[in-house]
């Protein structure tokens, strides 16, 4: 009988070709083996996100196809500023089609992967906040970055909070959605002494929903003041880290399934068709920021 090569004896195509198949189990030798051979597949995993890039409504369609999502994933890892364009188009890409390409990927690995990839420059992630087209969840793991770029000290606090407070004046009420809810947290997160009185002012217009942030929540941040707010934050920063790899995708539900074989993206699609999939995401992420506030 035939001895199973490991992943270490594996050549590059035939990692990929690994990575590539999802059958429910995290590929942890596999991811070990790009690692440790970063300098040859790095441009491989490029490759891989720009033909997504190039037809990703293929690619959402297919749901046995998970090579982007490690590949996102380790080029995150990697902090490769050279995939930081095409993952900013892949999260511009019209309607949920980010979401159906990536999961929950999008909510929770994004903010970091945007972060680590730029190279100090957030001229495009500013670009992708603004753009109206795009996703409001890859709008809102944008504006996300950029908070995390104050505590890591590359973006200054006072221009990040211009930032946001200026969204507010660029037709705030032709914009419904989620997306000033998470503008309103990323500047709850940065200490909103200086923004207070338009915080107050969206929510008199219904802009920021009480659901996903109250207005008591900023109240709060107030009393625990700047130095703890601005320490919260870097604590989120350092627990969704990408620097174990492992740490930040193995414990993922669809590698749990070992019965019930689907990917993520199939579990996904299958949400999609519920009218309120968004508003169950909005839930979540609330119901997370309410958890991170009881620790503290």
């Amino acid at each position: 009988m035939q001895e199973l090569q490991s992943p270490g004896q594996l050549s590059i195509k035939e990692i990929l070709a690994s990575l590539a198949v999802f059958d429910g189990k995290y590929k942890r030798a596999e991811v070990d083996a790009v690692i440790e051979r970063r300098e040859e597949i790095v441009p491989k995993l490029i490759e891989i996100l720009e033909r997504v890039l190039a037809n990703p409504e293929k690619v959402a369609e297919d749901e046995t196809y998970f090579a982007h999502t490690y590949a996102l994933m380790l080029l995150g890892h990697f902090r490769e500023s050279k995939v930081h364009g095409t993952i900013i188009a892949l999260a511009s890409l019209p309607a949920n089609l980010p979401y159906r390409l990536f999961g929950d990927t999008i909510t929770e690995d994004l903010a970091v992967i945007l972060l680590r990839t730029c190279n100090g420059s957030f001229e495009a992630i500013k670009g992708l906040v603004q753009d109206r087209n795009a996703d409001d969840y890859c709008r809102g793991a944008a504006a996300q970055a950029i908070t995390y770029g104050v505590v890591e000290g590359t973006v200054p606090r006072e221009e990040a909070l211009s930032f946001f407070g200026g969204l507010f004046e660029e037709g705030a009420a032709e914009m419904p959605g989620s997306f000033y809810d998470m503008i309103a947290s990323c500047i709850h997160d940065l200490y909103p002494e200086e923004l207070m009185d338009r915080i107050e002012a969206a929510y008199a217009k219904g802009l920021i929903h009480s659901g996903y942030i109250d207005f008591e929540s900023f109240r709060q941040a107030l009393s625990r003041g700047k130095e703890k707010c601005l320490l919260d934050l870097r604590a989120e920063l350092e627990d969704r880290s990408l620097d174990d790899i492992h740490k930040s995708m193995s414990w993922w539900a669809c590698f749990q399934e070992r019965h019930k074989p689907m990917s993520l993206r199939s579990a996904e699609r299958k949400a999609s068709k519920d009218k309120n999939k968004k508003a169950r995401r909005k839930i979540a992420k609330a119901s997370r920021r309410k958890n991170r506030q009881r620790k503290r």
